[in-house]
């Protein structure tokens, strides 16, 4: 499901769902008796049969690592590691981990806790006392379950016109970005919204209780006791690391580099191999790391209400197949990842890529089908088409302001043109980790991984005039984003362009009245403009799923 729409953790892009997929959800079957009765080469003819699709020769491709019961039954490597070398890909290849990198962040923070060096009510002004006092403490634990109301530091560098890979940011960076912001996205415990700052923040920490900064004290205490010995973080971009393979994006001409040049880490950048990452799992399966960490790694987030979400500690908590699913996909640059694990049917799977055109979970999924068995499919709901058509249009997300439409497709609707999502009942759609629960015929709550639970509203198109348009043109400066925008007309459109920052200038297109979609190269944000009493416009509010509102106020 599509619904985090803006949101860009990491560079996170996934494009629609691809046509190796409708030949991916057959392969379930092609292991006699399941992959617990099958020979090593039927094991490995499966799951070159699922790669084979979106991996091939003289192309980025993925490594991937499966451990069933005690026993790793498989690693393997496809495609291409290094494109200007025609490098291999190995199950011994390294790869940036994305946001899995997460959870060795979040076991840092425990393992602290349970030394008694820290306690996870900790406000986090006592050990970051730079940020601003928002009037409410933020706990380590809401940072931990991405509960915090904190502002994704990445997306506020786009909205200021410097993504995430079009400069270097350091961790000294994050905390300047950080501490500038002088509003949150919301009341700490409120709400979800996954978003890079807080596990940024919990590096720092690790650092300042521990005195060891986070490379160095995970090295000490997760990676050697665990046999871990490929595994270091991307704390020194220019460091040389052997065997590891470089990222890429597809494009026009082929692919192009599409590298993390940045020294950021504890949200991301953990670099590793498929094998290493299994050994982790193990050790999570084994309790290895101690009861109390094993446990509250996977202790799911609860809201200040007490409604449990899909985020534990570093770790999502959800069903496969009826089975209950650990894991973590993630997204650096040109990297793309999937770790996880099936408990009941001791399945562990390890999936690292170098091209943002891979999308993990659904092939994570069907190698994950090779093994588990069979589940009854759902019950067949049947909404009649008249009351499918009456959810299509567009509607507004109340807290962000954020669009999607909604379309019949099949027998369930499609958001923003995604994949279909089954009816389960004639106002319900989805179910678990993504969902969508109509209220009446113009509003509805949607959770999902990323964010949740969100208030929509049916909404209706704008068209204003040239003149109308002409009023929003002008400059605006943001004090937290430390950006200026220049809003001009150019053949009847905005066009909001941060002075300095030609090549990230934002297509304005009217959204509902007073807001527009802001379009550009790399970024897809709201920009909601905001009148005085006298109807003078005075700045505008840009929103992405990580930022609810950053203020840019009026110079001109």
């Amino acid at each position: 499901m599509h619904i985090r729409g803006f949101m860009r953790s990491e560079g996170r892009k996934y494009p629609a769902r691809p046509l190796a997929l409708i030949a991916l959800t057959v392969l379930a079957n092609t292991i006699p008796g399941r992959a617990q009765a099958a020979s090593p080469s039927e094991i490995e003819h499966s799951v070159d049969r699922v790669f084979q699709p979106v991996t091939r020769p003289g192309a980025p491709g993925c490594a991937v690592g499966i451990e069933k019961g005690a026993h790793v039954v498989l690693t393997r490597g496809y495609g291409t590691a290094d494109l200007e070398h025609d490098t291999p890909i190995t199950a011994a290849t390294v790869f940036e981990a994305g946001s899995v990198s997460k959870q060795f962040t979040a076991a840092s923070i425990l393992l602290l806790a349970q030394q008694g060096k820290l306690a996870l009510t900790d406000d986090v002004r006592k050990y970051i006392p730079e940020l601003p006092n928002y009037g409410a403490p933020i706990t380590l634990n809401e940072l931990l379950g991405h509960t915090s109301g904190l502002r994704d530091w990445g997306t506020v560098e786009a909205m200021a016109g410097w993504p995430r890979t079009t400069r270097t940011y350091t961790m000294d960076d994050v905390l300047d970005i950080a501490a500038a912001q002088k509003k949150l996205n919301y009341t700490p415990g409120t709400f979800y919204q996954y978003i890079n700052t807080d596990y940024n923040l919990l590096a720092i920490i690790v650092g300042r209780v521990s005195g060891e900064l986070l490379p160095e004290f995970t090295r000490k205490h997760l990676f050697i006791p665990l046999g871990m010995t490929h595994s270091q973080w991307r704390d020194d971009f220019r460091r040389v690391v052997k065997n590891r393979a470089i990222a890429y994006e597809p494009g026009e001409h082929g692919f192009r580099q599409l590298m993390p040049f940045e020294d950021t880490y504890g949200h991301a950048a953990l670099l590793t191999t498929v094998g290493d990452l299994l050994l982790w799992n193990q050790a999570l399966t084994n309790g290895t790391l101690g009861p109390y960490v094993t446990r509250e790694l996977q202790r799911q987030t609860r809201l200040n209400d007490g409604q449990p979400i899909v985020y534990a500690r570093g770790l999502f908590i959800g069903t496969y197949k009826g089975q209950r699913a650990v894991f973590h996909d993630g997204a650096t640059a040109g990297y793309r990842t999937w770790l996880g694990r099936f408990p009941a049917a001791h399945l562990s799977i390890a999936m690292l890529c170098n091209s943002s055109g891979i999308v993990t979970p659904p092939l994570a999924h069907s190698v994950a089908d090779l093994f588990l068995p069979n589940a009854p499919p759902p019950a067949a709901v049947k909404v009649e088409p008249g009351q499918l058509a009456r959810h299509e249009g567009l509607y507004i997300d109340e807290l962000r302001g954020l669009p999607v439409h909604l379309t019949v497709a099949g027998d369930g609707l499609s958001i923003s043109g995604g994949p279909a999502i089954p009816a389960v009942s004639r106002n319900e759609f989805g179910s678990g980790f993504d969902s969508i629960r109509f209220t009446d015929d113009d509003h509805f709550i949607a959770t999902n991984g990323g964010s949740g639970p969100v208030p929509y509203v049916r909404a209706r198109p704008w068209s204003p005039s040239v003149a109308q348009l002409q009023q929003y043109a002008g400059t605006y400066w943001s004090p937290e984003a430390l950006a200026t925008y220049r809003v001009t007309l150019d053949e009847n459109h905005l066009v909001a362009t941060p002075v300095g920052r030609r090549d990230a200038a934002l297509l304005l297109t009217p959204l509902v009245s007073q807001s527009f979609q802001a379009s550009g190269d790399d970024s897809q944000f709201v920009v909601r403009f905001i009148a005085d009493s006298a109807g003078r416009v005075t700045g505008f509010a840009m929103a992405s799923g990580g930022v609810f509102a950053l203020d840019f106020r009026r110079t001109n």
